[in-house]
């Protein structure tokens, strides 16, 4: 079933485009989580990838996941790079260690959470001590043999009777008062005690102890704002927590008692004892661990039983089922769904290769549930489902009586199976046997109120019963019954998984392509060349004739004009070139930028005759596809234009039609660029910069993919899965029409909207271009950094605003098209732009450079503190226009020296997201110049924090706090000094000209 890469040869690997069936399903309820669990079952896969990442759903695979020891716990993880487990070093410093990771001492990038905690908590706030659920290996091994001489069995039973009798005394209160609300009255009082008693804390402090636990689980909420506006409660929590069990073990030790901290304490094993710190671990552990999952389990077995009454008539006819209650109560609803696990090398299961540092959800429930359907089979799945509903065997009800192929896996498998299994149990049974005996019927007396399903560990939050009185005319229902055996959206798409499968051959050998395009020729193509350099020369030099009574900014101006139009006149790829130059505001001067817009919007369109014949040649008749075809082109740019259509049923249509022989006009102005640009180096300092051959092989590798409109789909796809596992704001993309699509037509939906330039500040209603810039870049980062792919193009004709429609306080929907440039960032490479990307926002320089030296943007072997002290980066608080004219001229000077001497470039994927997200800023700052941009940015990166942490701990060796983030570090990574104490976008847009100014002088 599992197996490292070395025993086997796969054929395939998890990351293989299309390889994993792709699933994006909505659930609200828990009817939809097993609706979900069973048509996960009929599809005949057992591993698909979601927008949150990949879900093994599959019994024998999960089970054999948790079971190998190839695979760790997603918090074992975490505490290694922490320096709590095993490999953990707790003291690093920030750098590339060799392995594609960054080691950063975790403990400093929780200082600002850990600094919440009022003086006095001796800075153990926020601290993750080692224990059972953090650890691997031998480190697990030890901390469980010497735990599990305390968590027997005979250990648990010890403690029914007093959750016997505290259970009847809840229960009790209930029955005196006809009933109420069981969840703050019974399922939430219930546990704390118990491990309160456990322990040995006295009653007196079980209140105390509650509120820490509630407080601590704040930390798992699922809205990442929420916790992140908590971190410092949970911290002074945690390290109250801490002193309270340091105090307790003290006492112990003085006078040992009947409980399970003293039994610790006094637990040897060939002289090896427990330490402090794995002590209060355990006790945390403990905590969190057993209680919130008790008071859930508890509450979603009352709400089952209030389902079906009938089954609750036979538990109290028999109440020595009670046991197989509580098992098929775990099974059927468990209160803890998912278990994360990460790959520790490469594994292979069922011939799916997982690379080593793969994460991935473990679906104990969807598990559990599969776990008595006989083996998954694609053929007749249907039929199999209805032979077990008849046999009564269905897994997908809630059945006691019916003895299960397979033990759930609500207490995990493996290493890991719960140490607390025996002490969870016997609470579930006790508190079930006391409500049982005391309550002859019960019903809701209002709807059920669950928690988001979101939450890692989930169940009721509010259930009003009704206890021994005359049922209601109408019974209401928890929404625990199984729905309807009819197949559900699971949001899969076999069409576009095979899609994507077929399109990755062809993208692969597009790219490797591009050397030989680029190959500088013996000889350039002379006629192409002379024509070239007569149209750019003209441009540049005409205006010493033209344009010598105008004044020097008229004179550019002029120039500008010129250039633009034999861009226009000289095609595609010099098209290209010049919207590549209108998406640099801030790099390139204003008015050169403003000429090349109009290379977006004002591009010749080609004449009908030869659009149609493109799209007869590829599509068949015109008449045949379409029942109307606008000859007159909506929007004309470099590599294709886009027409109006209908097709025969109706449904309005974007046809988007390549220039006819725009590949060969392409490859000759490549082969031209190709012998130009080595000529350049070194003969202006921009130029010398900007490394001419490796721009054009940047442009080469655009450009080729945006030739074939078959990748552009599959882009569009990619993206497209990207944006739904975002959570912030609502996205819109185009639909294709997989049967119009070749490598020059694209047939698709239309986007609804305006574009996003050509909104005004009274198009929108207050806060929303704040909310939108915060959507698109949480969409940017996210893509990026986690899924490895984005939109690369974002300007004025291809971003969207709808606002019709959109809800009070909602942000308007965002439409995105064009998806020929896209970000693609895979592997080690999406690994180093995540270390980049949060060392910008952490502050961090040498993560920086560590991540764009592994990204390629210096030399291969630069030495990250080499390049830091040579660019002199390493300067707090440096306003490069507080310097004087001559300071500034130096300092550029060497700037652009230090970049030379180490090999500096920018790569095509950090050249895409620089080029979005100066856009972002550019068009925000119109649509809103007073916004407090700091403020933004802390909201930007503290989500991206929370969302991610635990990737960003096991992909690049440290996981920063969403509070880690400040304005002082964003302030500092802008260069803006703390004398402005309010940074708006007029302020940043004076200090770009101020900048351009300078360096134009400079240069």
């Amino acid at each position: 079933m599992s197996s490292t890469a070395a025993a086997t040869e796969p054929t395939r690997t998890v990351d293989d485009a299309g390889a994993v069936p792709f699933a994006d399903f909505a659930i609200g309820e828990f009817a939809d989580l097993v609706a979900m669990s069973r048509e996960l079952g009929r599809t005949g896969d057992w591993v698909v990838q979601t927008p949150f990442g990949l879900f093994v759903h599959g019994y024998d695979e999960a089970r054999s996941i948790l079971r190998d020891p190839a695979w760790i716990s997603v918090l074992a993880g975490v505490a290694m790079l922490d320096g709590t487990g095993p490999a953990g070093g707790g003291s690093h410093s920030a750098g590339s260690n060799g392995t594609g990771r960054t080691s950063v001492n975790f403990s400093a990038l929780m200082a600002r959470a850990s600094g919440d905690a009022p003086v006095g908590t001796g800075g153990e706030a926020m601290r993750a001590r080692p224990n059972v659920l953090s650890v691997e290996g031998d480190d697990h091994r030890r901390l469980r043999r010497l735990f599990g001489r305390a968590f027997t069995p005979a250990a648990a039973d010890r403690l029914r009777p007093f959750m016997a009798a505290h259970a009847s005394t809840l229960v009790d209160r209930l029955v005196s008062a006809g009933g109420g609300e069981v969840v703050s009255e019974l399922c939430d009082p219930y546990p704390v005690p118990v491990i309160c008693r456990l322990l040995g804390v006295t009653d007196d402090d079980w209140g105390q102890f509650g509120r820490w636990a509630e407080t601590i689980f704040g930390l798992f909420d699922g809205d990442a704002e929420a916790v992140v506006g908590r971190l410092g409660d949970i911290a002074v929590a945690q390290a109250e927590l801490g002193a309270y069990v340091v105090d307790l073990i003290e006492r112990r030790r003085l006078e040992p008692a009947d409980d399970l901290l003293s039994e610790l304490i006094g637990i040897s094993d060939e002289g090896d004892r427990l330490s402090e710190d794995e002590l209060i671990g355990m006790v945390e552990a403990l905590l969190i661990a057993g209680t919130d999952t008790t008071r859930n389990q508890l509450g979603a077995t009352l709400a089952v039983l209030a389902d079906r009454p009938e089954q609750y008539a036979a538990l109290r006819a028999d109440p020595d089922r009670i046991p197989a209650y509580v098992e098929e109560s775990l099974r059927y609803i468990g209160a803890v769904r998912t278990a994360m696990r990460v790959a520790t090398a490469d594994v292979v299961v069922n011939d799916l290769l997982f690379p080593a540092g793969t994460v991935v959800m473990i679906g104990l429930h969807a598990a559990s549930l599969s776990g008595g359907c006989p083996r998954h089979s694609a053929t007749s799945a249907q039929d199999t489902h209805a032979e077990l509903d008849r046999a009564g065997l269905d897994p997908y009800r809630f059945d006691p009586s019916v003895p299960r192929e397979h033990p759930h896996l609500a207490f995990g498998s493996g290493a890991h199976h719960c140490l607390g299994a025996f002490l969870a149990r016997a609470e579930l049974a006790e508190a079930l046997r006391a409500f049982v005996d005391r309550v002859e019927s019960f019903e809701l007396s209002e709807p059920v109120q669950w928690k988001p399903l979101s939450l890692g560990i989930w169940g009721p939050s509010r259930m009003h019963l009704r206890l021994n009185t005359p049922p209601l005319a109408e019974r209401m229902t928890a929404g625990t019954l199984p729905p309807a055996s009819t197949p559900v959206d699971l949001g899969t798409s076999a069409e576009r998984d095979r899609y994507l499968a077929e399109i990755a051959p062809l993208r692969r050998a597009i790219h490797a392509s591009v050397p030989e395009l680029i190959a500088r020729p013996r000889f350039p193509p002379l006629i192409r060349l002379v024509t070239t350099a007569a149209r750019i020369g003209w441009a540049v030099y005409a205006g010493r004739l033209l344009d010598r009574r105008l004044s020097p900014d008229e004179r550019r101006e002029q120039t500008y004009r010129r250039l633009r139009l034999a861009a226009t006149k000289l095609g595609p790829a010099y098209i290209k070139l010049a919207q590549l130059i209108a998406a640099g505001e801030g790099v390139f001067p204003d008015a050169l930028v403003a000429e090349c817009r109009q290379c977006r919007d004002q591009v010749p369109a080609e004449p009908w005759p030869a659009v149609r014949a493109v799209v007869e040649d590829d599509l068949g008749p015109l008449e045949g596809r379409f029942s109307h075809f606008d000859t007159e082109a909506t929007a004309a740019a470099s590599i294709a234009q886009v027409h109006a259509a209908r097709l025969p049923d109706g449904t309005q249509v974007m046809v988007k039609v390549q220039r006819p022989g725009i590949r060969r006009r392409v490859e000759r102005d490549l082969a031209v660029l190709a012998w130009v640009a080595p000529k350049l180096v070194g003969r202006i300092p921009i130029t010398a910069l900007a490394n001419p051959p490796a721009l054009v092989e940047l442009f080469a590798e655009t450009i080729t993919e945006e030739l074939d409109f078959r990748v552009e789909v599959a882009n569009l796809f990619e993206v497209d899965r990207a944006l739904r596992a975002t959570t912030t704001g609502r996205w819109q993309v185009p639909e294709p029409v997989l049967d119009g699509v070749t490598e020059r037509v694209i047939v698709m939906s239309r986007v609804a909207g305006r574009p996003l330039s050509e909104l005004r500040p009274d198009d929108l209603a207050d806060g929303e271009a704040a909310a939108i810039f915060r959507q698109m870049n949480d969409a940017l980062l996210h893509g990026a950094c986690v899924t490895g792919v984005f939109h690369g193009d974002f300007h004025a004709g291809n971003v969207f605003i709808d606002t019709e429609g959109t809800p009070p306080g909602q942000p308007p929907v965002i439409g995105l098209v064009d998806f020929g440039i896209t970000g693609r960032l895979e592997g080690p490479k999406r690994v180093a732009f995540l270390r980049y990307v949060v060392g910008l926002l952490t502050g961090d320089l040498e993560s920086q450079i560590s991540g764009m030296i592994d990204l390629g943007a210096f030399g291969p072997g630069s030495d990250p503190e080499q390049v830091i002290a040579e660019l002199r980066l390493d300067r707090p608080g440096f306003d490069p226009l507080e310097l004087t004219e001559d300071e500034f001229t130096a300092e550029f000077r060497a700037l652009i020296s230090g970049l030379l001497a180490n090999g500096a470039r920018i790569p095509k994927e950090l050249m895409l997201f620089i080029k979005n997200f100066a856009y972002l800023c550019s068009v925000t700052g119109e649509l809103e110049p007073e916004m407090e941009v700091l403020a933004q940015f802390e909201r930007i990166a503290s989500s991206f924090f929370a969302r991610n942490g635990v990737r960003m701990a096991t992909e690049i060796g440290f996981s920063p706090s969403p509070d880690a983030v400040d304005k002082r570090i964003i302030r500092q990574a802008m260069g803006i000094s703390p004398r402005h104490e309010r940074v708006t976008w007029r302020l940043i847009r004076g200090r770009r000209e101020g900048l351009k100014s300078r360096v134009s002088n400079s240069d």
